[in-house]
């Protein structure tokens, strides 16, 4: 009998499921990397330390955001035309 190459369907979802569990599990990761690295920042900011409404605060934090992510002004560091 010749050996087997294909794999079974079942064998096919238990792959997919164990590559679904890895990914989670990074994702996860990477979403505990940036919550630590955001709280680090507002320590440092010392945003933490103030009496802010949180709803209040993340109106502000999401204000700074956008201000980021859409530059109402040239960057400054863009270089001048060389004539």
């Amino acid at each position: 009998m010749a050996p087997r190459t294909a794999k079974t369907a079942s064998e096919q979802i238990d792959d997919i499921e164990a590559q679904i569990a890895k990914l989670q599990q990074r994702k996860k990761e990477v979403l505990k990397k940036q919550s630590e690295r955001v709280a680090k920042l507002v320590m440092e900011s010392g945003l933490a330390d103030l009496d802010i409404d949180e709803a209040e605060l993340s109106k502000a934090l999401k204000d700074v955001a956008a201000r980021f992510q859409n530059p109402a002004t040239p960057q400054a560091h863009t270089p001048a035309p060389q004539n």
